[in-house]
């Protein structure tokens, strides 16, 4: 059949190369040229990717194969339905599809099987989601991703040949999205990551949004609407990187962002489920960064508990940066005609961990009373309470890093450029996707990202096949 359309295009195509060859001459339109090509070309590829389909989806074998597959989820097949599916290039196609709805139960056993009316299960194996194709999915979720807003995304799709409306674009976004956190960590990589000898350095922070709640209670009759609130939440995100042992980046290893909107706890079992589908036994050492916010470092101290790290290959660094800033809040302090020698001097102990020696300086050099004992509380509660942390010379000579701007950077690109747009109030949990999912572009890890996703189901699908194989030989051996 392919054969037969590919000969079919070839003579319809003669007649209209010479009218886009004549059309292109008189007007001398190249953009036009290539639309029409273009146009020429998806017709094409719509044609054989309609005949490939059919000939699989109506395939006997692949049939027998799917009601294996589809029986582990409760399904029994039903019928063949018709159904249009979207491709990449943005034509519609109709097929012929398997379809499964729910098996009826056993007079002994509990109904099983997922909700709804059934499901199209050879398309699902195939990495069709919600009718559309794995291309397609792809291309849609990063337009809805990077562009400022749904209907601009929309637009920019339109312009592409492809209509896709807004609802559909975000019901793609949560169903890409809408992953359990030990998922996660499991589709932002791909197996092959080689951390031999190398530091991975672990950074964490938190930024802002503003998450958007409905009111409780009836709306008032006045109101044309109920109304919501728009409080500002902080999603928690966290940053995976390598380093040499001299603390050069190693390219080769694509960073990890994530983030979710749930509590301090919730950002760290994330963290942990990346961190177990990493070969760590391969680090030299791990490095985790962020500033003076105790949830990070009480977090920190309690993920390298449960996970049983070695104490002599952990590093704590408190970004030196913010370091600096809290200081300056002492140096202000001091009688000004003494700053500038103040700062130098106090940045020295600062980078060379002398904390009892930046003591003694402040009680030196801090003559008031009332500022004393708020530069000493200040020195007290960041400064001392952070002390193993800000040994910047001796991190700096070991090749670790000083800083969590890799985090800072992250915070920027992943929330702030979309999530935090004025006049954006999300709901939680598309907020979640969009964390999970921005942060797989904006890392260079969305075509891991989408080959996991896409395969999730034929991996499993060739498993029972597979286990068919086991059990017919078991039982012809007997």
């Amino acid at each position: 059949m392919p054969e037969t359309i590919l000969q079919d295009f070839a003579d319809l195509m003669k007649t209209r190369v010479l009218e886009i060859t004549a059309e292109f001459e008189k007007n001398l339109d190249f953009g036009a040229l290539e639309i029409a090509i273009t146009k020429e070309l998806a017709i094409l590829g719509a044609a054989l990717q309609k005949a490939l389909l059919t000939t699989l989806l109506g395939n006997a074998v692949f049939l027998s194969h799917l009601r294996v597959y589809a029986g582990k989820a409760g399904l029994r097949f039903k019928e063949y339905r018709r159904i249009t599916v979207t491709l990449s290039n943005g034509r519609r196609i109709e097929i012929n599809s398997p379809y499964f709805v729910k098996a009826k139960p056993h007079s002994r056993r509990k109904k099983r099987g997922p909700n709804g009316t059934g499901a199209h299960c050879g398309l699902n194996v195939l990495g069709f989601f919600g009718q559309v194709s794995p291309g397609l999915l792809s291309d849609a979720l990063q337009t809805a991703l990077l562009c400022p807003s749904y209907e601009v995304a929309r637009t920019v799709l339109i312009a592409r040949g492809i209509t896709l409306d807004v609802k559909t674009l975000r019901r793609l976004c949560q169903s890409a999205g809408g992953m359990d956190n030990n998922l996660r960590g499991c589709l932002a990589l791909s197996g092959e990551e080689k951390l031999h000898g190398h530091t991975l350095v672990v950074s964490v922070d938190g930024g802002r949004l503003r998450l958007r709640k409905r009111k409780r209670g009836r709306k008032a009759n006045e109101l044309k609407r109920h109304g919501y609130h728009t409080d500002w939440k902080e999603p928690k995100l966290f940053t995976l990187y390598l380093t040499d042992s001299e603390g050069n980046i190693v390219k080769e290893f694509k960073p990890l962002h994530d983030a979710t909107m749930g509590n301090h706890d919730a950002a760290y079992a994330l963290l942990e489920s990346y961190l177990d589908n990493l070969a760590l036994e391969q680090l030299e050492r791990i490095v985790f960064c962020g500033d003076g916010g105790s949830w990070i470092w009480n977090g920190a101290e309690k993920l390298c508990d449960r996970m049983g790290f070695d104490e002599n290959k952990i590093f704590q660094v408190l970004d030196y940066t913010h370091a600096k800033q809290n200081l300056r809040d002492i140096i202000d302090l001091v009688c000004p005609t003494k700053q500038a020698v103040t700062t130098k001097k106090w940045k020295d102990l600062l980078w060379n961990g002398q904390m009892d020696a930046l003591e003694a300086s402040i009680k030196a050099l801090v003559t008031d009373k009332k500022k004393l004992a708020q530069a000493l509380k200040k020195f007290t509660n960041y400064f001392a309470a952070n002390r193993k942390r800000m040994q910047y010379a001796h991190f700096s000579a070991q090749g670790l890093p000083c800083g969590s701007g890799h985090v800072e950077s992250a915070i920027r690109r992943v929330i702030n450029l979309r999530l935090k747009a004025p006049g954006t109030f999300w709901l939680k949990e598309m907020a979640e996707c969009f964390l999970f999912l921005r942060s797989q572009v904006i890392s260079g890890r969305w075509k891991i990202f989408m080959d996991n996703l896409i395969s999730l189901a034929r991996r499993a699908f060739h498993a029972c096949i597979i286990a068919e194989s086991v059990q017919l030989k078991n039982t012809e051996a007997v």
